[in-house]
C-alpha cells in the first residue's frame, strides 16, 4: 500500500452534515485502585477530549482531529484485523487517549522514568524508538497487562518537524507473532502518515508543539 493511500484516509474532505461529535468523549474502564487498567472490564466514567481545548475555535479544531484520526484507525483494522489500535497525544507529563479501536482502556498514562522498568507506552515515548512484543506470555521486559486476550503488542513513537516525540501509537493483538509481517507497513508508512498529518494541523500548531514535548523527556542535544 502506498503512502499517499494512507494520507488520503486523513485528507479526505469531513462532511459538515455529519455528527461527529460522540468522538469528543468515551468511557474508559474502572480502574483499579492504584490508578492501572484491570484485566477484566467493566464501564467507568466518561473521559471527555474537550477539556484539551481552551476555544471555540479550538474545540473545532479538535473535532476536526479526532474524526480523521478515527477514520484512520478504522481503516488500519480493515486493512490488518489488528484487534486494537490507538493514538496518543502527550500532555506535559501525561499521555492521553484520543482516538482507539477495540475495547475500552484507560484515557491517560503517566510519562515519568519511574515507569520505564513497567510500561511500554513509557519507554517508547522516552527512547524515542519503537518496541515490538511478538509473544507477551514470553517477553522478560517491561510490560503493562491490561486485556487478558492480548498476546502481541507494537507501539511507535510520534515525531513532530524537529525530531522531538508529542505522541505515540499502540496496537495489540490476540494473535502472537501478529505483527511480523505487518511492521515495516506500520512502523514506516502508517507512521509516516500521521506525522504529516499533525505537522501542519492547526489542533496542533494552535497549541505550539512545546506544548507536546516538554524537556523532561526530550532533554535538548
Amino acid at each position: 500500500m502506498r503512502l499517499f493511500d494512507i494520507l488520503s484516509v486523513l485528507y479526505e474532505p469531513v462532511n459538515p452534515l455529519d455528527n461527529h461529535e460522540h468522538l469528543l468523549s468515551y468511557i474508559q474502564p474502572k480502574l483499579n485502585e492504584d490508578g492501572t487498567c484491570p484485566i477484566f472490564k467493566e464501564p467507568g466514567d466518561s473521559y471527555d477530549l474537550l477539556q484539551y481545548a481552551d476555544s471555540p475555535e479550538q474545540r473545532a479544531n479538535l473535532l476536526d482531529l479526532v474524526t480523521r484520526l478515527n477514520r484512520l484507525v478504522r481503516f488500519i483494522h480493515l486493512k490488518t484485523d489488528v484487534m486494537w489500535f490507538g493514538i496518543y497525544l502527550s500532555h506535559g507529563d501525561k499521555l492521553v487517549k484520543y482516538v482507539y479501536t477495540g475495547d475500552m482502556s484507560k484515557a491517560e498514562f503517566p510519562i515519568a522514568p519511574e515507569y520505564l522498568d513497567k510500561s511500554i507506552n513509557t519507554r517508547v515515548i522516552m527512547e524515542k524508538q519503537h518496541y515490538y512484543i511478538p509473544n507477551v506470555d514470553e517477553h522478560d521486559g517491561p510490560y503493562y497487562r491490561c486485556d487478558a486476550k492480548v498476546k502481541s503488542e507494537l507501539c511507535c513513537p510520534i515525531f513532530d518537524p524537529e525530531g522531538d516525540v508529542i505522541g505515540i501509537f499502540d496496537c495489540e493483538d490476540h494473535r502472537e507473532n501478529f505483527f511480523d509481517e505487518k511492521i515495516d507497513f506500520i512502523r514506516t508508512k502508517v507512521k509516516k502518515a500521521i506525522e504529516i498529518f499533525l505537522e501542519d494541523h492547526p489542533y496542533i500548531t494552535h497549541m505550539g508543539y512545546s506544548h507536546f514535548n516538554p524537556n523532561a523527556y526530550n532533554p535538548p542535544v
